[in-house]
């Protein structure tokens, strides 16, 4: 347990004195307020119901959401292994009293820790919309709970990715478009026959965080994402441990 509080505490700390950490930050912040606004004047205009809950759109409910998240966690991924092999540090790494496990989840840990970080400053626009409006907690709790299972399936493939290669565009560039392959699945019901439609369904990431946007915790939805996160950070330890025979 020390050996992980140490690499993770590392692991943070790199992301933190990296520019290109504060950079994807400060672009998340700036695109997800921006989308706050388009979203609070849209549905204040006249024609939509009273009742239209501005963070049931802001959580899923449009695509920039779904494109930000696959950028952001695409950046914050690609040097997770890859500048470990770029620089060799990941033999000095490897020759330390560490497990292969600890290595792999102190990165998948500081990497959603970061991204948890930079969802809190969105918490403002609860509280600015709750002085001026009935706010759904049950819709805003839920939203952010999606969120972090979300970022931790995304994460984990990002982490995986990176794993198997020494370039970090070739990280990002596989990784974003693997994200946007996995959240076109939902597409592809409508182009497969009746037999497949189930399985692309519940295959879909959208279809899967669809609840979430509507308040609605579905324990389906949680074994779904959780299931798929454990099973990328396995796919992850393994690749790690087959350099060790390369």
């Amino acid at each position: 347990m020390r050996n992980f509080r140490t690499l993770f505490r590392r692991e943070l700390a790199t992301l933190y004195y990296t520019p290109t950490s504060y950079v994807v930050m400060c672009v998340f912040l700036i695109v997800v307020g921006w989308l706050f606004w388009i979203l609070v004047n849209y549905l204040n205009a006249p024609s939509k119901p009273i009742d239209a809950n501005v963070f049931g759109y802001l959580f899923g409910g449009t695509f920039i959401y779904w494109m930000v998240v696959a950028a952001v966690t695409s950046a914050l991924t690609m040097r997770s292994f890859s500048e470990e092999y770029r620089s060799g540090t990941i033999e000095m790494l490897m020759t330390t009293p560490v497990t292969d496990t600890q290595v792999v989840l102190s990165k998948f840990a500081a990497a959603q820790a970061f991204l948890m970080i930079m969802w809190v400053p969105t918490l403002v626009y609860v509280y600015v919309l709750s002085r001026f409006t009935t706010v759904d907690y049950g819709v805003v709790a839920a939203g952010y709970l999606g969120t972090f299972l979300l970022n931790c399936m995304l994460t984990s493939l990002g982490i995986m990715i990176s794993s198997t290669n020494r370039s970090q565009f070739v990280s990002f560039f596989v990784t974003f478009i693997g994200i946007l392959m996995l959240f076109s699945l939902n597409f592809m019901q409508d182009v497969v026959s009746n037999r497949w439609r189930v399985v692309y369904r519940y295959a879909s990431v959208l279809e899967q965080f669809n609840p979430f946007t509507k308040g609605v915790i579905s324990s389906q939805s949680v074994v779904y994402f959780a299931s798929i996160t454990l099973f990328l950070l396995f796919c992850t330890i393994k690749s790690v441990e087959s350099r060790k025979w390369r």
